[in-house]
């Protein structure tokens, strides 16, 4: 499995907060299963909008090679910061250490943003420990 990290999204703000105020706005992490059975994360605030640029090939160079199929996950974050932690820290995991987290997470995060905090404690539980 290939799991390629996203490098900026076309379109994106880079920053965390939107303008001119100081409140931060949620980032998701989301997943795609991609062709050939491959898959990808990301991180984006828009991440509907993102699947359907990867979906046209305008997306990272892993998905212009791997055509998306589906969005099959997003979990929200707090902020860009706490999104792009934990993105990180999934592509360090084995596939199916990745793929139970977003099954388990993503249900948990969709009415309000996780903080890094509880998003990290989900990923030092037994069941996802025993995966990777």
């Amino acid at each position: 499995m290939a799991v390629s990290a996203d490098d900026g999204a076309v379109g994106e703000e880079s920053a965390d907060t939107d303008a001119g105020t100081a409140a931060a706005k949620p980032w998701a992490v989301y997943l795609l299963h991609c062709a050939g059975g491959r898959s990808y994360i990301g991180i984006s605030p828009a991440p509907h909008e993102r699947f359907e640029v990867h979906r046209t090939g305008k997306g990272a160079a892993f998905t212009r090679a791997n055509r998306p199929q589906a969005l099959a996950a997003v979990v929200w974050f707090e902020n860009r910061s706490a999104a792009a932690s934990m993105e990180a820290r999934l592509k360090a995991l084995a596939r199916p250490a990745k793929l139970a987290w977003f099954e388990r997470f993503a249900a948990a995060t969709a009415s309000m943003p996780a903080t890094l905090d509880v998003g990290l404690a989900s990923l030092t539980s037994r069941r996802l420990c025993s995966l990777t």
